[in-house]
């Protein structure tokens, strides 16, 4: 890794309580690169060689069962994502690949387990982030059981939304068929959901979706903290 390479992921809230030392034994051999848009990162069923830092970009995590995709997380940064295997030292459950140009650190998973047993903030960090990841599952578990996809697609607009200035408007990152995977529904159902929505104060314009009444929308939607609050 070059030297301005290394200051900036000192930086990275990850790992800023490491000593310099266990930072130092962790990024050596570590690589920093760039990736397209449909990149494949790792392929479910191989085992891991590095743990993956997404730095910067948007990352799919997805499954394939009967030559069907399925999503089954969106990873924004700054995380890790799969970060159970590396720590278990077991195949991925999962596939991933780039849905946005990103930046991510490669670090060696031998690295990894070396300075996880021997530095408490490592290991304190990597806990968290499991907690966080597994967390993310049960709430996503529990939007499955309870709602309808037509209801779990107004909460991610919803939680979308949020994340824009206006508040109102969103522009879809990637295509309605990964939307549709990630909500656990087809592409013709998602269009049918699209269609239902437009009677609680949406509208479509291609991929850009308008709340025109927030309050009909979250009638609908009927968002719950222990599933949508990402604080929660």
């Amino acid at each position: 890794m070059r030297p301005d390479d290394f200051e900036q992921v000192k930086a990275v809230p990850l790992f800023a309580h490491l000593t310099d030392q266990s930072l130092g034994l962790l990024l050596d051999g570590a690589l920093l690169q760039h990736f397209p848009v449909g990149v494949n990162l790792i392929r479910e069923g191989d085992r891991p060689d590095f743990l993956h830092v997404l730095l910067d970009g948007l990352v799919e995590i997805f499954t394939e069962q009967d030559d069907v995709e399925w999503g089954i997380s969106l990873v924004s940064p700054v995380t890790t994502f799969i970060l159970a295997a590396v720590i278990s030292r077991q195949p991925y459950l999962s596939s991933a690949r780039t849905l946005k140009e990103s930046r991510i650190l490669l670090i060696p998973a031998k690295h990894v387990h070396t300075v996880f047993d021997r530095d408490i903030e490592l290991a304190q960090v990597m806990a968290g982030e499991l907690a966080v990841a597994y967390r993310g599952v049960v709430k996503k578990l529990k939007g499955y059981v309870a709602r309808s996809s037509a209801q779990r697609l107004a909460n991610w607009i919803l939680a979308e939304a949020r994340s824009e200035a206006s508040g109102t408007q969103i522009v879809l990152p990637f295509d309605r068929a990964t939307l549709a995977s990630h909500i656990g529904t087809t592409r013709e159902n998602l269009s049918r959901n699209l269609a239902q929505l437009t009677h609680y104060g949406v509208r479509i314009r291609g991929r850009v979706i308008v709340i025109d009444r927030k309050d009909l929308l979250e009638a609908f939607a009927r968002p719950q903290r222990f599933i949508d609050d990402p604080n929660s």
